[in-house]
């Protein structure tokens, strides 16, 4: 009992801190990589990849294959009447051979220079997997921008939060003033109506903030994996520094470079098909008739083994036909990399200019919210005593008091807005 007392204590306790865990935006940017479905597919990338270039490169091995043949010849070779005379006297009797042909060939063949064809092929079958992996790359990349916007946006949704509670705090504080007053008749219940409705207001606005959140947190926590909730708190991510980047570190350019390491191969693979090849061979030959007739037909048929070996050379000039045309497909090809190339960079370009002048102007906006906060707060107490004393009405405490909110709420949105703005540029060059 002792024992199970202890295992739900420590269950119970996990479950709180896995509640009121706080976490990071780099945490849910790798959890969110580890999580993400398309995950599984690097393993299999990898694989494939393997398997392309060690078939490739098993070209080189010797090419061993077994043949068999029966058919039917409508001729047979003759002999001479005056070698049957010559025969005759020796003694010699020549059987005639069968209108049958039989035999089974084992043929095996060696590739001693092929043009570079298997080499070709071995560096397409590499430029392919390296394609498939920077495809990978850039879709588990393109997964940043998505944490970056549901992080940023329950951040806001959170800090909004924390704002409003200082809201009803204040509120509260100020309900509390204004019923002791009401003991004295320095106040009326119509002022505290109405303080009481600015509170009902402000929670129920607290209300749908959290509601927000609970939605923004629980599609983090489906990206990431975890078991997020409510009680869940974000940390509000440093400002980073980014040095200056023309967007040359995104992996859409590395899936450029390797898409034209892929043409490269496909190029020299044009060059190889017209070169001629060279290649070692031997048969292994067991068939009836043999060659030799003259002793098939002694021996009645009989089947005999022999080999043949050799050196072959072979020029199949049919790819020339389709050379240029192949050539000049690469070449198109390179010109729209090339040009996919210049617009990636142009746009992105464009992209970063334009997130480093929202920095900056969020940057200069941000410089007057804390003198804005200390008058109205300033502003805010002054009302507070002038309603103690008499000489101003809760309408112009509560006009202040938003007032004051409205500058918090100000701050809090300029300030992860430019947090937003600094992480997108980063996202933008990859820094």
């Amino acid at each position: 009992m002792k024992r199970l007392a202890i295992l739900l204590a420590l269950l119970f306790a996990g479950a709180a801190a896995c509640r009121g865990q706080v976490v990071t935006l780099d945490e849910c940017q790798q959890l969110a990589q580890e999580n993400y479905p398309v995950i599984a597919q690097q393993e299999l990338i990898e694989k494939l990849a393997e398997f392309n270039v060690s078939n490739a490169r098993r070209n080189w091995l010797p090419q061993i294959s077994v043949s068999a043949v029966a058919a039917y010849l409508s001729e047979l070779p003759q002999i001479p009447d005056n070698l049957q005379s010559l025969l005759a006297v020796g003694n010699v009797e020549l059987g005639s051979l069968s209108h049958g042909l039989y035999g089974a060939t084992v043929q095996v063949k060696q590739p001693i220079w092929d043009g570079g064809m298997i080499g070709a092929q071995v560096a397409a079958a590499k430029a392919e997997g390296e394609v498939s992996r920077k495809t990978w790359e850039t879709e588990m990349y393109a997964l940043r921008e998505r944490v970056n916007q549901l992080y940023f946006g329950a951040l806001l949704l959170q800090e909004n939060i924390r704002t409003v509670d200082l809201l009803i705090a204040d509120l509260e504080r100020n309900y509390r003033m204004l019923e002791a007053m009401l003991q004295f008749g320095t106040a009326e219940q119509n002022d505290l109506d109405q303080l009481r409705v600015e509170i009902l207001g402000a929670q129920q606005q607290r209300s749908q903030l959290e509601s927000s959140r609970t939605v923004y947190i629980a599609m983090l926590g489906v990206m990431t994996g975890q078991p997020f909730t409510a009680e869940t708190q974000l940390e509000r991510p440093e400002a980073a520094v980014l040095a200056h980047s023309t967007g040359d570190k995104r992996p859409e350019m590395a899936l450029l470079d390797a898409q034209q390491a892929l043409l490269d191969a496909q190029r020299r693979a044009v060059r190889a098909s017209v070169m001629p090849q060279i290649g070692a061979f031997a048969w292994g030959i067991y068939s009836n008739p043999s060659p030799d007739i003259f002793k098939s037909m002694a021996d009645n048929g009989r089947w005999s083994p022999y080999a043949l070996a050799g050196v072959s050379i072979s020029w199949n000039i049919g790819g020339f036909y389709t050379k240029k045309n192949r050539m000049s497909q690469i070449e198109l090809n390179e010109r729209r990399l090339e040009s996919q190339r210049e617009a990636f960079l142009y746009n992105i370009r464009l992209q970063s200019m334009k997130e480093q002048a929202a920095i900056d102007q969020m940057k200069e906006v941000m410089r007057y919210d804390d003198e804005i906060i200390t008058l109205r707060t300033s502003i805010r107490q002054r009302t507070e005593a002038q309603v103690q004393n008499g000489e101003a009405s809760v309408n112009d405490l509560l006009r202040d008091m938003n007032a004051e909110d409205r500058a918090r709420q100000n701050k809090t949105a300029h300030e992860v807005e430019w947090l937003k703005n600094i992480y997108d540029l980063k996202y933008t060059v990859n820094e």
